[in-house]
């Protein structure tokens, strides 16, 4: 599920005034959002006691990272396939 960035700048702005997540959870509940999206946002953030919010990495994956991974797959592929038949 996508996390909209309005539900994130939210979050973002209501930890930094030092409200509970709790509070903002209950905020973003009652406004419609979905628990799923209010869950996502605030995991967004990791909880560590710092006066700014801190932002958690987020996975990412190119497209050439991906086409990286799949030349490398079929690469070790013919590798190993040309190492067993040179075995056998």
């Amino acid at each position: 599920m996508a996390i909209d960035d309005e539900v994130i700048e939210f979050v973002q702005h209501g930890l930094a005034r030092g409200l509970p997540r709790t509070a903002i959870e209950q905020a973003l509940l009652g406004a419609g959002w979905s628990a799923g999206q209010v869950r996502d946002a605030l995991a967004s953030f990791a909880d560590v006691d710092f006066p700014i919010p801190v932002p958690r990495p987020r996975p990412y994956l190119s497209a050439r990272d991906g086409f990286m991974y799949i030349v490398m797959f079929v690469t070790l592929y013919v590798s190993a396939y040309n190492l067993g038949s040179i075995a056998s």
